[in-house]
């Protein structure tokens, strides 16, 4: 999947917090192994600042994918763009359409971005691989038993 690069010179002023396998606390050291392969929690924090609910990631992309995918998603809201539940984005990945869902997650709603497997599909199609169909589960069914 190809990302639609475009020079953007505005200051980010929210930040990216990422638990995933292999990742080390900031603050405690301790390693975190208790994903499932392939998923993580990545969530923005600051679009308050933009009356705009968080964005959120599970999918473990490559961290440049990562941080350009809600790093972009910031962006678009900081400018002025307000998404919700069900909305379809063009820009982030040329060829692909990304969905973003309303999830509620630790009691507060954020968008979740969804990724569309190689073949184009959703989560909620029966015949979307895999690896990519957990994303809209709960992130706590992500995590190991």
């Amino acid at each position: 999947m190809r990302i639609k690069m475009e020079q953007q010179n505005d200051k980010i002023d929210w930040v990216i917090i990422l638990e995933a396998n292999d990742c080390s606390c900031d603050i405690c050291g301790r390693r975190e192994k208790n994903f499932i392969k392939g998923y993580c929690n990545a969530t923005t924090d600051g679009m308050f600042r933009y009356k705009h609910p968080e964005f959120q990631l599970v999918l473990h992309l490559e961290y440049k994918l990562l941080l350009y995918t809600l790093n972009t998603l910031g962006l678009m809201v900081k400018s002025g763009r307000k998404f919700q539940d069900g909305d379809l984005i063009d820009e982030l990945f040329e060829g692909y359409q990304a969905k973003l869902i309303e999830i509620e997650e630790y009691g507060k709603k954020v968008l979740r971005v969804i990724i569309p497997d190689p073949d184009h599909r959703f989560p909620e199609d029966p015949q979307c691989q895999l690896e990519y169909s957990y994303q809209a589960l709960p992130i706590k069914d992500l995590y190991i038993k």
